[in-house]
């Protein structure tokens, strides 16, 4: 049911530009969810627990910026919905009833304040480095719009080129300044706050903002059917959170950025949430070239996850609930792109709690790029998930496997292009589950498939992973990094350039793959054209697992002999 919805109304996008909705791609038009209008629509209604009347109320911001939406939510009907006209609502507000808050265009949910600080020189630690006395630790310092670079001095103390006081003083070994534009630290033994600017400039002469709260900008906690659309979320700790098994309900039309810690959280048991249509950025004040191996730049990523606070992820799926979607998002400039696992059972030798813990999740049709870290990652159970339709550009990390447990995981028709160095890659430790790879396109990088990175290995490999018709145009199929781990996956019907062979002594491994020198011609999309090896180089999937037939592998669904190589069929 369309709550409130008004037909006179133009969609708008997480910009606030009006814009029409696109055809849904043909992997989605099977999903369509039925809408009820006309008649049936009260009695559904009644039937859903909801009022028959659901009203529509228009909200303004404050001029002197006290909260207005939190205490509207608190005061709004099931099905209700909050419209919020343009502005910036200073607050974070907490959705726990089934209603819907949409902004019109230049709706903002922006919980930061202008700083105002005591600034003074701190040339004890070293030239160019400020401080400001805080009784509290500030959550963010923001500076352009960015978010600045925190050290953890938790993490940091002792000597060297990596302690807080040298990378105050001097900014990181190889890139100092260069890459990374400003950084701070807040030090809880003196209640201070120190700052050091690119350039040795002085922060009294710029405009700063403060977050001070760490909560969500938007929150759902046991909420059930209740949506964000078109609203603009920004400067928070944490975007957006679905929280205390939260139920079917959506973020949608979005722009979340900048944050701090996370874009979209889904957690405590969330379940059959949508997180869709959505431009997700995390907006540091940093160069976000790619890596490229540049190994000033990797500085940036090693400031995080060395001696500040991990990774930054745009949806973080994290002891969640089952059937969670995250679709058709726009993904950039993040650590990770999309994040479905847990941090604590990233080792074989730790009992897997709780295997379900995001069951039949879908991550289709995003787009993933500029990430200083994975584009995908993918761990825990892993149970009934699928991964398809999505592109990644850029990405330092690719589509990481860190020990998926149980499976079955489908990753098919996704197109990685131009990440360094990893594309698809085994990493953390062994992966016993059950996974197919198929009909995806990997162009540049490394090796398509790479064991990497593993803290222990107990030598069982990845025995149950299936890799069939992909396109592999970079350098090669496989490589192992320093892993003794045996290469006992199953491939076949893979058209390959770089060589690189999984079993280089024992073709028959695969028997139906091609290797060539160029997989080309392919078009600007990756798409084969006429005379490239990997037109009609597949194996009819639809057919080939009777017990699982493998989504996305309907009978038809090609047009040769058999189906092309690769995430796209050719013309």
């Amino acid at each position: 049911m369309d709550r409130g919805r008004s037909s006179k109304r133009p969609r708008v996008t997480g910009d606030g530009a009006p814009a029409s909705r696109p055809a849904s791609p043909p992997w989605r038009r099977k999903m369509t969810r039925p809408r009820m209008r006309g008649p049936a629509a009260p009695l559904l209604a009644l039937f859903l627990g909801l009022p028959a009347t659901a009203r529509e109320i228009v909200l303004a911001p404050d001029p002197a910026g006290r909260p207005v939406l939190a205490p509207a939510i608190q005061a709004a009907d099931d099905g209700d919905t909050l419209v919020l006209a343009n502005g910036v609502y200073r607050e974070t507000v907490t959705i726990a009833k089934p209603i819907e808050v949409r902004g019109l265009p230049g709706a903002v949910l922006d919980p930061s304040e202008p700083l105002s600080a005591d600034w003074a020189p701190a040339p004890e630690i070293g030239r160019g480095v400020y401080r400001f006395p805080a009784g509290r630790k500030p959550q963010a310092l923001i500076l352009d719009d960015r978010i600045v670079a925190e050290i953890d001095r938790r993490r940091a103390e002792g000597g060297g080129p990596w302690s807080w006081k040298t990378l105050l003083a001097s900014g990181p070994p190889l890139g100092q300044w260069e890459h990374l534009r400003a950084l701070w630290m807040y030090s809880a033994s003196d209640k201070t706050a120190y700052v050091h600017l690119a350039g040795d400039a002085d922060p009294r002469t710029r405009a700063w903002r403060v977050l001070w709260t760490a909560e969500p900008v938007v929150a759902f906690r046991g909420a059930a059917g209740a949506g964000l659309r078109s609203v603009t979320v920004s400067r928070g700790f944490i975007g957006v959170a679905l929280l205390g098994r939260s139920s079917r309900c959506t973020v949608s039309d979005c722009t979340i950025g900048p944050w701090e810690r996370t874009g979209v959280l889904i957690g405590e048991g969330a379940a059959a949430c949508r997180i869709e249509k959505n431009r997700i950025a995390r907006g540091a004040f940093e160069t976000w070239s790619p890596v490229g191996g540049s190994k000033a730049l990797y500085e940036i990523w090693k400031i995080h996850k060395n001696v500040g606070y991990y990774d930054r992820i745009g949806v973080s799926i994290f002891r969640a609930g089952a059937d969670n979607r995250v679709l058709e998002n726009h993904i950039v400039e993040t650590f990770d792109g999309i994040a479905l696992g847990d941090y604590s059972v990233e080792s074989l030798d730790i009992p897997l709690a709780h295997p379900e813990d995001g069951k039949g999740t879908e991550i289709a049709g995003n787009v993933i790029e500029r990430t200083r870290d994975s584009g995908l990652e993918l761990g825990a159970g892993c149970i009934d998930v699928r991964v398809h339709h999505n592109t990644l550009r850029q990405t330092h990390g690719g589509l990481r496997f860190k020990l998926p447990r149980i499976g079955p995981v489908f990753i098919y028709r996704n197109v990685l292009e131009g990440g360094e160095p990893f594309n698809l890659w085994f990493s953390m430790d062994d992966s016993p589950a059950e996974g197919y790879v198929y009909h995806n396109t990997v162009i540049g990088g490394d090796a398509a498939v790479i064991y990497s990175s593993f803290n222990k290995s107990h030598g069982i490999g990845a025995p149950k992973w299936h890799f069939y018709n992909n396109l592999f145009a970079g350098k090669g199929f496989f490589r192992n990094w320093r892993v003794d781990a045996p290469v006992n996956f199953t491939a076949d019907y893979n058209v390959v350039s770089g060589g690189n062979r999984p079993w280089p002594d024992d073709p028959s491994r695969e028997p139906h793959s091609i290797y060539v020198p160029d997989a080309g011609p392919l078009a600007t999309d990756h798409r084969p054209l006429p005379g490239s090896p990997a037109v009609d180089a597949g194996w009819d999937l639809s057919s080939a697992f009777p017990k699982r037939p493998l989504p996305g592998c309907e009978p038809g669904g090609f047009k040769g002999k058999a189906p092309d190589a690769g995430a796209l069929e050719g013309n």
